[in-house]
Order: structure tokens, then C-alpha cells, then sequence
């Protein structure tokens, strides 16, 4: 499942964010790709619900990998150390191709609220 936040993840949009996969999760998907390719600016709180989204995944035996990871957001994640953990690509593609098979149809989701205007999802 590819989602697609837009907009800023930082304090005041990291708990839609962390409800938001943790809906998804619970629905049972547990092979998720987040694009943040539409993600101009991610605060230490926004970082901080990403590696959480990423533990919360392993736990339930699944990964979570990320996309379009660019500027500023590739520079605090390569100074965190967070690209050493977890999966980058830049293209969908390789992305989907890295779980071992393509995801199927695109869904857009409904507005997360502030910040983040909502996702994009492939199930």
C-alpha cells in the first residue's frame, strides 16, 4: 500500500498521521511505502512518528519502506541515522517491486485535517 501524505508533518499533524497508520495496520496492511514526496517540511515530531510507524509495522510482521525522500527531509533523515534503517527508493516502482510483487488498484482517502491534506493509497 503506497500512502501519500501532502503537506507538513510536524507537531501539530503527527498524531492524524500516527492514527492514520495505525488504521491501516489494523486493517491488516502491513506492507506500506510512505511517498513523502509531497511532504515539504518534517520536524523532529514528524521524524519521531515515522519511526514509530516503522516499529509499529515490524511488530505486526510487516515493513515499511519510503519514497521520494528529497532536500531537507533526506538531510535530516541521513543526520538521524533513519536512512539506515529503513528502505528508500525513488521510484514507485522499485518500491512496490521490493515486496516481491505490484500493488493494485490507487484510492485517495478523505482529509487528514491541519497540515496534512490526506492520502493516497494503493491496495
Amino acid at each position: 500500500m503506497i500512502l501519500e501524505p501532502k503537506g507538513r508533518l510536524t507537531v501539530e499533524t503527527e498524531q492524524q498521521f500516527k492514527e492514520s497508520i495505525e488504521r491501516w495496520l489494523e486493517a491488516g496492511r502491513t506492507r506500506l511505502v510512505l511517498n513523502l514526496g509531497h511532504v515539504p517540511y518534517i520536524d523532529s515530531c514528524g521524524l519521531g512518528a515515522i519511526a514509530q510507524a516503522y516499529v509499529a509495522t515490524r511488530q505486526r510482521g510487516g515493513k515499511l519502506k519510503l519514497l521520494n525522500v528529497a532536500g531537507r527531509n533526506r538531510h535530516l533523515m541521513t543526520v538521524t541515522k533513519l536512512l539506515t534503517i529503513v528502505e528508500t527508493y525513488d521510484s514507485e516502482d522499485e518500491a512496490e517491486r521490493s515486496f516481491g510483487r505490484l500493488f493494485p488498484d490507487v484510492n485517495t482517502l478523505p482529509s487528514l485535517g491541519r497540515g496534512l491534506a490526506g492520502f493516497r493509497s494503493t491496495m
